[in-house]
């Protein structure tokens, strides 16, 4: 197996603590980008990926929820939009471009090597 996608496969989401009516606990992980998928089953990911780093409320919102009903899952996202002020709303885009940024496997220039060869010096 290639030791990237191995790699990839065993990669586990870091969980991001968030103040916000309390201590949370942020994971961005399969659940949360499925959660997301069913909540606007009408917009691609990449639609409401483009719309967070164009600060879209409904898309930060959005993205927080999903990476907090795994503590309760009655959580809504009303609640959620509820949490953040104005300042929290900034707070918030920080932890979830984290969360994303983690999520992203880190390219080593040695998996591309082929299984068996020799690396360059």
């Amino acid at each position: 197996m290639d030791s990237g996608l191995k790699r990839d496969m065993q990669h586990k989401p870091k969980e991001i603590p968030i103040m916000l009516d309390k201590e949370r606990t942020f994971i961005l992980d399969l659940n949360a980008y499925s959660e997301l998928d069913m909540l606007y089953d009408d917009k691609s990911f990449n639609h409401i990926l483009e719309d967070f780093f164009k600060q879209r409320p409904y898309a930060i919102r959005a993205f927080l929820w999903a990476c907090l009903v795994h503590e309760d899952e009655h959580l809504t996202v009303k609640q959620v939009g509820s949490m953040l002020n104005s300042g929290g709303f900034n707070y918030a885009a920080e932890i979830i471009s984290g969360g994303l940024k983690d999520d992203v496997p880190s390219k080593d220039p040695d998996d591309d090597q082929p299984e068996g060869s020799v690396k360059k010096k």
